[in-house]
């Protein structure tokens, strides 16, 4: 976004582009009464701010308020990365005490085009009417680098902040969003280890943004407590006060030529590799799962659920060239998918506790859709990246979080999962009598997985077997009502 010092009635203001001004902007958002923006000094301080106006210059449409120096959170990585530490604090303190309304929180997150460096070592924090109006003029560019690159989609709701306080500390390191390739997305949100690629960031500051960024689900939970929008910040803020930042500052054109070694580094370009085959198994089988199965069923009359056992002799399955931790990360993708074929793809000489659950709830969801033609059924992944959004009346959430696997011996794992379910595993889990409101359940669950090598050269899963599963709570869900056309 450009930003510029304009000239209003004879004053000096500073303006920031944003976007064409033949774009018509709803009347909505230009209604009632301005609301203000805050800025977060370096003692912590706030005072208010508030903008001025909108006017047209040369064909693009600024926004603008009292002239100052103000510079995009980018420069974090560049000519403001000395101090890029103590400036994510101050963000981090204005969210903390920011109200929801303030927050209105686009998927969990703050997005990138309200934080701004202003006059040096303050943060200014744009107020979310004037927020709505950069969303509804940006490009779509836009809102992947400043929203969608910044979530990481298996974190927890109220975790998202803490996450995104992180991800600008790995940005002002490396110059890098760690989660802004879309292959680190889809593959799991793993990033690249700080240390390859900020070697002379403080070891105690890169183990803290490693951990918040790896952070597993009960961790999340555990750091969190009960606290709700901003307020699990103040855990942030703690840890992050006696944190070592030593990084010198840089030039735009020395942090793009740093960005750029990084990226050509024979480290780097063996982790994108490592994560675009993951993302182009999960994608493999996300787009094209289901017109293989739908084959499958044609030419096998029901063998999509028995399986042919001269095929899956003969044949080397889908997992022929994974490695153990990543035939378990496909196990729980398929079952998040409904896929059973691919649940038991590398299963041998054992039973899948979880099999039936998968069959009957893929059996359903196909029913419903033959008759109803909706898609009933919403991945629990999905919805938690989108941030917990009102679901379609008639439909449930599903699906399995691997939050992380423990080697338990030789050719043994146990797997860490939650587990985001429709229905409770016992009575008492279940929601009040009475109470017909549609929820899901969360459980952790911990299972066992046994492996062997056989003698045609991959591994087989010869037990699987559940070692405990402990009930989390329930969440009801928002719904709103579906419109179906009479033909």
């Amino acid at each position: 976004m450009e930003i510029r010092t304009i000239i209003r009635d004879g004053v000096e203001k500073t303006a920031i582009g944003i976007g064409p001004d033949d774009a018509t902007i709803p009347a909505h958002l230009l209604q009632g009464i301005k609301k203000n923006g805050i800025i977060i000094a370096p003692d912590g301080s706030r005072k208010p701010w508030l903008w001025d106006g909108m006017c047209s210059i040369d064909g693009t449409r600024y926004v603008y308020f009292p002239h100052c120096e103000l510079e995009e959170v980018s420069v974090l990585s560049s000519t403001r990365r000395s101090s890029a530490l103590a400036l994510v604090r101050q963000a981090a303190m204005g969210l903390m005490d920011a109200d929801r309304e303030f927050l209105d929180l686009v998927s969990g997150v703050f997005p990138l085009y309200r934080i701004y460096v202003y006059d040096r070592d303050s943060i200014l924090l744009l107020p979310p009417d004037l927020a709505d109006v950069f969303a509804m003029m940006g490009s779509d560019e836009d809102r992947r680098r400043q929203v969608t690159a910044v979530i990481r989609g298996n974190a927890e709701q109220n975790f998202m902040l803490i996450t995104e306080m992180a991800e600008l500390l790995y940005y002002a390191a490396s110059g890098i969003l760690p989660f802004e390739d879309q292959a680190v997305r889809t593959s799991g949100y793993r990033t690249m280890p700080i240390p390859a690629i900020a070697a002379e960031l403080d070891e105690k500051t890169a183990g803290f943004i490693s951990f918040i960024l790896g952070a597993k689900s009960r961790e999340m939970r555990d750091i969190m407590g009960n606290s709700d929008d901003g307020r699990s910040l103040g855990w942030f803020l703690e840890r992050a006060k006696t944190l070592a930042w030593d990084l010198p500052g840089r030039s735009v054109e020395q942090a793009a030529a740093d960005r750029d070694r990084i990226m050509a580094s024979p480290e780097y370009k063996a982790f994108m590799a490592n994560a675009s085959r993951k993302a182009r198994r999960i994608d493999f089988w996300r787009i094209k799962g289901t017109v293989i199965i739908a084959i499958i069923i044609a030419a096998t009359v029901g063998g999509y659920f028995i399986g042919s056992s001269v095929y899956r002799a003969t044949r080397p399955p889908f997992t022929a060239d994974l490695g153990q931790e990543e035939i378990i990360e496909d196990f729980y993708t398929a079952q998040s998918d409904l896929d059973v074929q691919r649940l038991t793809t590398a299963v041998r000489g054992c039973e899948v506790p979880q099999e039936m659950e998968v069959t009957n709830l893929f059996i359903s969801t196909r029913m419903r859709y033959a008759y109803e033609s909706l898609d009933v059924m919403v991945e629990a992944r999905d919805w938690l990246a989108e941030g917990k959004p009102a679901i379609p009346e008639g439909t449930f959430v599903y699906g399995i979080i691997l939050d992380s696997v423990e080697p338990d011996g030789e050719d043994r794992y146990i797997a860490h999962t939650t587990w985001y379910v429709p229905s409770p595993y016992s009575d008492e889990d279940a929601a009040p009598a009475g109470d017909t409101s549609p929820y899901v359940y969360e459980y952790a669950v911990e299972q066992a997985f046994g492996f062997e090598w056989n003698d045609r050269g991959w591994w087989n899963i010869t037990s699987a077997d559940m070692v405990s599963s402990r009930f989390l709570g329930r969440e009801k869900l928002e719904t709103y009502p579906v419109v179906r056309k009479l033909i």
